[in-house]
């Protein structure tokens, strides 16, 4: 046990900010409870958990100076397997779910034997090559997987209050063990490698060990991901595999903050929201930008890309390590002025 506590530096969780965090969960499994909205509570705050998991899984791939552009195909993965283990072998949906994300990570530990020593961007282009291979496999054997026209997954629980709570257990347990990963010793080894891999290696650490390790790790949330959001359309297409399924836990990461642990759920929190609400004033704007551009017909993507547009070069400009950073200054600033008047 105290070895475990040394691992992962469980002594150190108890600080001002963890429990910060911790009260913010609470918040978040109460909100059903304050909104009592179907609508919000089903379309806005369980894939906001969805892609959390989805975006965390991303940015701990970051964080040990790695990158990739096709991790949907890890995303479709698991949500593929999962489906297809309950439907054709009869599993259980829940042993699906995380049997989905298990070969994954199988999957991306052979992809990470194969490409792991790339650098960065070259891994990027690897698995965003990966995604497309896919893509096209699921559509050739389609008469086995039936990806083209798609298929209606299994539940494990009805959609709802009761889908929210799962999704929300799944997502704390999940972030929890990232948070545990990136604190622990192992994470230290992903961020020395990320700052300086020269380095890294002549301190004596295995680069190419732990960079494959970080990849495993982030393909297995990417499949959990994936089987959620399976339960959450309750459908599966080859779709899954689609450029911007990839796109979307890297610009996630981003906005919220690359590297930390609250970034991927700021990210994720921005984006879901957008889409959700984007297209209930869809009418509005199609009157008014109707009768300027009367070419427009369909206002609701183009006015949703112009959005994460702006937020993302505001971002990138303004609040290079992201939005998280913003917060944490505020947050810093407000504890010292408080310090500061009861001296």
């Amino acid at each position: 046990m105290t070895r475990f506590i040394k691992l992962f530096n469980l002594s150190r969780l108890y600080s001002r900010r963890f429990i910060f965090v911790i009260a913010g969960l609470v918040i978040i499994a109460a909100l059903p409870l304050i909104i009592g909205s179907e609508y919000v509570i089903s379309e806005v705050l369980a894939p906001m958990l969805i892609f959390a998991i989805y975006a965390s899984s991303w940015n701990l791939l970051a964080f040990s100076g790695q990158g990739s552009l096709g991790h949907a195909a890890f995303l479709g993965i698991g949500g593929f397997t999962s489906a297809l283990l309950a439907i054709k072998l009869g599993v259980p949906p829940l042993l699906g779910l995380f049997l989905g994300g298990l070969f994954s990570a199988a999957i991306g530990f052979l992809i990470g034997l194969t490409c792991v020593r790339l650098k960065a961007w070259f891994l990027g282009m690897v698995t965003f090559g990966f995604s497309v291979i896919s893509l096209t496999l699921v559509s050739q054997f389609d008469s086995v997987i039936g990806g083209i026209m798609g298929f209606r997954t299994p539940l494990i629980v009805p959609r709802g209050v009761l889908f929210y709570y799962f999704t929300f257990a799944v997502a704390a347990a999940s972030i929890f063990i990232i948070y545990l990963i990136m604190k622990s010793k192992l994470g230290l080894a992903f961020k020395a490698i990320r700052e300086n891999e020269l380095e890294a290696k002549m301190t004596g650490i295995n680069t190419a060990r732990y960079r494959l390790v970080a990849f495993i790790l982030s393909t297995f949330f990417a499949g959990l991901a994936g089987g959620l959001y399976a339960q959450y359309i309750r459908y599966i297409d080859v779709s899954i595999f689609s450029p911007h399924f990839s796109f979307l836990p890297l610009m996630m990461a981003v906005i919220g903050g690359l590297g930390t642990l609250s970034g991927p759920l700021i990210g994720s929190a921005i984006i879901v929201s957008i889409d959700a609400y984007l297209p209930r004033i869809d009418h509005l704007l199609q009157g008014l930008l109707g009768s300027l551009f009367p070419a427009v017909s369909n206002v609701g993507p183009p006015i949703r890309m112009m959005l994460l547009g702006i937020i993302l070069l505001v971002v990138v400009i303004f609040a290079p390590k992201g939005i998280y950073s913003v917060i944490d200054k505020a947050y810093a600033h407000l504890l010292n002025k408080r310090a500061a008047g009861k001296q």
